[in-house]
């Protein structure tokens, strides 16, 4: 399906950054492509430990491996946020936000009267308008 439709299909797993840029038209999509089947769980070996993308951040947060080797990732996961967003936010998700804009960032009505960005309907960057790119 991701093939088929191209950028008019996005990929969401706790959605927690996708639905409220959805419901502020920032994308227009066809189809959304659930992720809920990504592993979610931390995996050791002797030389290496993996976080799983569809670990949630309150479960990265809590999870004991995780607190005994890297103590530091599991406080960070459970600073992010509020509680109800890190139940639901995953750490492959937050790798793959983009980044955040005062500009764009707003609902579509507010982004037509103050003129549109380059990351969508503009031309230009309202942060840094000499710059080619966000």
């Amino acid at each position: 399906m991701a093939s088929e439709l191209g950028p008019r299909a996005m990929f969401v797993a706790g959605g927690t950054d996708l639905f409220p840029k959805l419901k502020r038209r920032q994308f227009d999509v066809e189809a959304l492509i659930g992720l809920d089947f990504l592993a979610h769980a931390v995996r050791r070996s002797d030389d290496e430990t993996v976080v799983d993308a569809g670990m949630t951040l309150a479960a990265a947060s809590t999870d004991q491996e995780l607190l005994a080797t890297y103590p530091g990732y599991a406080e960070a996961a459970g600073l992010v946020s509020s509680p109800p967003l890190r139940n639901v936010g995953t750490i492959g998700g937050n790798l793959c936000v983009d980044t955040r804009c005062n500009y764009y960032d707003m609902t579509y009505e507010w982004r037509k009267a103050a003129g549109f960005c380059i990351k969508k309907d503009g031309d230009i960057c309202l942060v840094a308008p000499s710059s080619p790119r966000c």
